[in-house]
């Protein structure tokens, strides 16, 4: 099994609530994002904490754990760059959010799926100014832009990324020292993008800012 790198720095967007969202119970499942991980991929996961890392690892005193002291300034980025840091070049990782509560057809699915380049992406219609968007053409991923959506045949990209640690590291040595402000999908190399298979999920993951997000989810799981 290949190994999972969980990026889960990160503050949650809303500030007013202080609690690591990576300790959020799926209401499906009631199991929280990190038992999500540890259920599928056991010690093969790796996750990269910085907000309230102490309070995760109180619940989580054995997990295989990387520490990104500069969560409040850096992106996915610079918290997948600290983890392959530990990684022999040769392995192949499966890098995840973990901002989503993801069901368990997706991990079937996606497990089952043996391509060495993976590049999970959704249809939904509801993005941020933020969304990575991919241009495809007969399903082959072409390029790929940030920001408004220009059109809604345009895939996001979710971060969600399978490819050799080889590849990574050198992706990040050729960028400048401001991919430290860049999520994970902008270190794919524009003329690398053809070579990774486009995984359209279809509602199996869903991405929790806040609390709206975790009672819209909840209603349509019920």
């Amino acid at each position: 099994m290949n190994k999972a790198i969980i990026l889960a720095a990160g503050e949650c967007y809303d500030t007013s609530d202080i609690f690591p969202k990576i300790l959020l119970k799926n209401p499906k499942t009631n199991k929280t994002i990190i038992e999500s991980f540890l259920k599928i991929y056991g010690e093969n996961t790796l996750f990269v904490l910085g907000f309230r890392a102490l309070s995760i690892l109180n619940m989580h005193p054995n997990i295989n754990v990387i520490l990104n002291h500069s969560w409040a300034i850096t992106k996915s980025a610079y918290s997948l760059s600290l983890a392959i840091n530990c990684l022999s070049p040769d392995e192949i990782v499966d890098i995840y959010s973990g901002d989503y509560f993801i069901e368990d057809d997706f991990f079937e699915k996606f497990q089952e799926n043996c391509s060495e380049n993976i590049l999970v992406a959704s249809f939904r219609e509801s993005r941020s100014q933020k969304a990575c968007n991919l241009k495809i053409d007969n399903g082959k991923i072409k390029s790929k832009y940030n920001g408004l959506v220009e059109d809604y045949n345009d895939p996001e990209s979710l971060g969600i990324i399978r490819t050799k640690v080889s590849n990574l590291k050198k992706w990040i040595s050729q960028l400048p020292n401001n991919y430290k402000s860049l999520y994970t999908t902008d270190i794919i190399p524009e003329e690398k993008l053809n070579t990774f298979e486009l995984f359209i999920e279809k509602d199996s993951v869903f991405e929790i800012n806040n609390a709206n997000d975790f009672i819209n989810y909840r209603s349509l799981r019920s």
